[in-house]
């Protein structure tokens, strides 16, 4: 538990952002099983509220509740991005669009921080740092597109899409705004703060959802279903913002989301593993591709100027080694 609370070394921010992919790929591979008894929004509840109490509870094992002065207030508020707003558009859009397009779109989201990044933060990342995040993007395509049951021949709506871009687009955003925020909390504190005000926005959804009938309460849910909610909850929600926002304290956001393209790897790789889908040659090869671009990427070690990098004080100037 001590690692998950002290500044990581640069090698432990990219295991701690690997294991964050893990975490939010084979997760979802649960969710997606779940899906079949549990409708989206409630799905989106139960799995916010098992990962809400999880890190309240770390908390107060650990005894570092927070004070929920002006700044904690503040940085709660992010969890109106992700996962409030992102994971709200994201689940509806899903239902209007395919889920080809939908993993088509959300390869965007590192090149969309990317841009973000260099235009607020002033992190230029190089050719090098561009090229890897291309090449990645690339990979997670062959992954996510040139595969499965649906392929290239599902249906899709430009309204599912759009919610599906506003969703990447918060979700890039929620990354900036969060990496001003690690030097102020620690990961844990900063999850359990954003994810509380992302619950009570997700039950709001939730509730007008049922009320108007565009979604129906699961009649009856066995102790297994009940108990993979729970569990994904904590894995997909609090255990990969943990990680994800541990690393985020040392390396800079232009640099981390390239590691967001791990996770359809390391869900095509559950979903082999305990559903018992196929893969084809196609998607291992965007599989080994994605794996490449990320070492590559990682070996130009980012070189962050000045003290306050991550804060409001000033842009981040970033180089790569």
């Amino acid at each position: 538990m001590k690692l998950l609370t002290v500044r990581p070394t640069y090698g432990r921010a990219v295991a701690a952002m690997i294991l964050s992919a893990a975490c939010w790929g084979l997760a979802t591979v649960a969710s997606k099983g779940v899906l079949d008894y549990v409708p989206p929004f409630s799905l989106l509840v139960g799995q916010l509220g098992a990962s809400v109490l999880f890190l309240w509870c770390v908390l107060l094992l650990l005894g570092r509740l927070p004070r929920f002065d002006r700044a904690a207030r503040r940085a709660s508020l992010a969890g109106l991005l992700e996962p409030g707003l992102a994971y709200a558009f994201g689940v509806y859009g899903l239902t209007l669009t395919s889920a080809s397009n939908t993993s088509l779109i959300g390869t965007t989201e590192p090149l969309i921080i990317l841009v973000i990044a260099w235009i607020f933060l002033g992190q230029r990342t190089g050719i090098q740092g561009l090229l890897a995040i291309l090449t990645a993007m690339v990979g997670v395509v062959l992954v996510s597109v040139f595969g499965g049951e649906e392929g290239l021949r599902s249906s899709s709506s430009i309204l599912g899409d759009g919610l599906e871009v506003l969703a990447t687009g918060f979700a890039a955003l929620y990354v900036i705004v969060t990496s001003r925020l690690v030097v102020q909390f620690s990961p844990v504190t900063l999850a359990a703060l954003q994810q509380s005000v992302g619950l009570v926005f997700a039950c709001t959804i939730w509730m007008v959802a049922v009320g108007f009938g565009a979604e129906e309460l699961p009649s009856t849910l066995s102790p297994f279903v009940l108990l993979v909610v729970i569990l994904s909850g904590i894995v997909q929600y609090a255990g990969a913002f943990w990680f994800y926002l541990y690393g985020l304290q040392v390396l800079p956001a232009s640099f981390a989301g390239i590691f967001l393209a791990l996770i359809p790897v390391f869900g095509i790789t559950g979903a082999t593993l305990f559903l018992g889908e196929g893969v084809s040659l196609v998607q291992l090869g965007g599989c080994l591709l994605v794996i490449l671009a990320v070492i590559w990427f990682t070996r130009s070690r980012p070189v962050v100027q000045g003290d306050a990098a991550h804060t409001h004080l000033k842009p981040t100037e970033v180089t790569y080694e």
